[in-house]
Formats: C-alpha cells, sequence, structure tokens
C-alpha cells in the first residue's frame, strides 16, 4: 500500500478516473460493479490510509501479514503467498479468498534473434519444458498448466481446445523438430549448432528478486538441454531486463509475468503486431508474422462480436503455434483482508477482493457505528 494519507475530497476525481478506464466496448461497468438499490451504496469511509512495505517485486509480506493479524492494516493489496495461508485461515477476523489470475508467468523470447527466429526451435522447447512440475512442484498445486497467451480467467481462451498441449515433457517432440529444422550436433561436443553452423549458447533470464523464477528459469535450461541445446540461467533484477526488453535490447529468453485487468484483448495486436516490433513498450518478443497480423483489423475494426471472436481465437492459435512466447502456468492469487470492521469488499471474476471497485462498496460495519465513518 502506497504511503501517505488521501482526504476525502479526492474521492470523485478518484470515481471519474476509474469510470474512464473501464469504459470500453467489453467491459461493462455494471457487470464489475453491480447496482444495489439499498442504503449501503458505498464508498461511507471518512479516509483511506495506504502504507509502503516494499517496492514492486520485493515486498516485505512478513511485515504485511503481522500488521494484518494485529490490526493494523485492513487489507494486503498484494498476493499472499502460501507460507501465510494456514495461519491466516484460523484467525476468525480474516477472510480469505482464492482467485484465478488473469495473468501467467512466461518465457519471451526473442523472434529477432537468429537462431530464436526459427519457429521449430521455439517450439522444441515448448514441447521440451515441464509444466506439470513448475504447477505440482514449485507452485504447491496452485497453479495450472497453460499454453494459450490469454488467460484461463479470460472466457475468450481458446485454452483446452487445441489437439496438443505442451503440458508435459515431449523432449522427443522437440528433437524431431530440430532435426527437421537443420540443427545438427556438427562438431560432436555433445550440443546442437544452430542450420547455418554456429554455436548455441542461451542465456535465460530470470528476477533475482522472485523465488520461484530462477527455479522455473533452471526447469527452461534443462528442456533446452534435453533437446541437446546448450543453456544457462541468470538470476537478475527483473527491473532492469524487462526495461530492455521493451526497449528492443539485446537477449535470449526471459522469465517474467503479465497481469490483464479485463477481459479486453485488443491488446494482443501491440503485443504481437508486426508493425509494433520496434515501439518501446510493445512487442516485446519482436514477433513478426504475416498470418497474425492479417487478423489484426477484424480485431480491432470490427463491430461484429463474431467476427472478434473469430479473430481472437486465429491469433490465438497461431501465437500457441508459433510460440513467441511460452507460458509456463496460470496460478491462483492469495487475498487476505480483515472482516470485523468493514464489509461489502468487492470480489469480482476479473480482479480481486482488494481491487480499487472495493472502495465504491465498502463500509463500517453497524456493530462499528456504520455504515458511515472509519479508517480503511
Amino acid at each position: 500500500m502506497l504511503g501517505g494519507r488521501r482526504r476525502r475530497s479526492v474521492i470523485p476525481a478518484f470515481l471519474i478516473g476509474v469510470l474512464i478506464l473501464y469504459a470500453s466496448p467489453f467491459t461493462a461497468l455494471a457487470q464489475l460493479v453491480p447496482y444495489e438499490d439499498t442504503m449501503f451504496n458505498g464508498p461511507y469511509i471518512d479516509k483511506l490510509v495506504y502504507k509502503n512495505y516494499g517496492t514492486p517485486g520485493d515486498v516485505n509480506m512478513d511485515a504485511l501479514v503481522y500488521s494484518l493479524i494485529s490490526n493494523e492494516i485492513e487489507m494486503i493489496d498484494d498476493n499472499v503467498y502460501n507460507d501465510f495461508w494456514a495461519e491466516l485461515r484460523a484467525i476468525e477476523e480474516i477472510d480469505l479468498h482464492l482467485h484465478l489470475r488473469n495473468g501467467y508467468g512466461h518465457l519471451t523470447i526473442n523472434c529477432a534473434k537468429y537462431p530464436y527466429n526459427i519457429t521449430a526451435f521455439r517450439r522444441a522447447l515448448a514441447f521440451a519444458l515441464d509444466k506439470d512440475t513448475i504447477s505440482d512442484i514449485i507452485f504447491q498445486s496452485e497453479s495450472q498448466p497453460h499454453d494459450s497467451l490469454v488467460s484461463a480467467a479470460n472466457p475468450w481462451t481458446i485454452e483446452g481446445q487445441l489437439p496438443y498441449t505442451y503440458y508435459s515433457p515431449q523432449p522427443e517432440i522437440g528433437n524431431q523438430l530440430l532435426d527437421k529444422a537443420g540443427f545438427f550436433d556438427i562438431d560432436a561436443d555433445g550440443y546442437r549448432e544452430a542450420p547455418n553452423g554456429s554455436e548455441i549458447n542461451v542465456i535465460i533470464l530470470a528476477a533475482i528478486q522472485s523465488p520461484k523464477a530462477p527455479q522455473i528459469g533452471r526447469l527452461a535450461a534443462e528442456a533446452l538441454e534435453s533437446i541437446d541445446i546448450e543453456a544457462m540461467v541468470i538470476a537478475s533484477d527483473w527491473v532492469d531486463y524487462v526495461r530492455k526488453i521493451n526497449d528492443h535490447k539485446d537477449y535470449d529468453i526471459a522469465f517474467y509475468g503479465t497481469n490483464f485487468f479485463n477481459y479486453n484483448l485488443d491488446w494482443l495486436a501491440k503485443s504481437y503486431g508486426s508493425d509494433y516490433a520496434d515501439e518501446y513498450g510493445f512487442n516485446p518478443c519482436n514477433f513478426r508474422n504475416v498470418s497474425f497480423d492479417h487478423w489484426i483489423p477484424q480485431l480491432i475494426h470490427s463491430t461484429n462480436q463474431d467476427e472478434v471472436y473469430e479473430a481472437v481465437v486465429e491469433m490465438q492459435k497461431i501465437l500457441t503455434y508459433e510460440c513467441p512466447r511460452i507460458v509456463c502456468y496460470n496460478n491462483y492469487y492469495h487475498y487476505a483482508y480483515r472482516i470485523d470492521a468493514f464489509e461489502n469488499f468487492v470480489i469480482s471474476d476479473k480482479l480481486w477482493p482488494t481491487n480499487l471497485f472495493t472502495f465504491l462498496k465498502v463500509h463500517q460495519k453497524l456493530n462499528r457505528d456504520g455504515p458511515w465513518g472509519g479508517t480503511l
């Protein structure tokens, strides 16, 4: 939570900002916050107080959980690590919510760099990667394998509809793809060379701030080793390498995560369209594909929902096959908040209990002199 206190006068501006943020053809405000004709249409709190417990990627979760338990804060606006889940579940005044993340962790591949610009190389890695181990072991069954670049939380996803998956490791398929594409061990050192005869030394970047990221990076390196591609993992500051990726600087493969805050899919165009392969902040994979670009106008400009859906489906098929970005998992988020003083925390299928819409509905309980008043 951010530091500093906010005065009540900022709330109208906040409401206007939220309305603008969510005004789109496919996201109706009424869907997010159903109107109830009662006296309890907040917010009726006296003030909001945000407290800072770290920086993005480096949050002091121990301090956050302690503050929640000791009633210093009302809610944690972040995913609570599963290490604390059992302890929080035992406290009657704290409510917990398990939420399927509208997002995922992924391996982003530099498709502008040889030989990663060869589809067979990227697909070989996808087939060799052990997504089952990521979900079962690293996430202790609190995530699920996923292939589509549209998350499982989004109703537009085609997950489970394709005749193949990359869930379980299939290095034999990866080896077949590489053989067919001309990746051979020319110098008999145990590792394949690129079709032009050059050495391949893949560097996988993983966030040093995350305990899980280096583990997933190592699994990716092991997957490459299983198909005779030399690879290593470098733990690095994710802010630094994501900035480099957004600026289209040199890299091989990087692991990090992406979140979405609605069901809109117009981001597919800017995230993977050829026209955005050189624009800062867009198309981090540097992916260029004529077949994919063909569907962008229909996605962006069509006013017919069936046509939009057709474009979304075909774009997902292309991306899942081409693998410019390999989704590693679609996990669950744990959210914790106190329920002894305030109620009507909004839980939507698109966001989470501590999302911004909470402040539109939350109010102090009647037994705490509510519904008006109180510091959240």
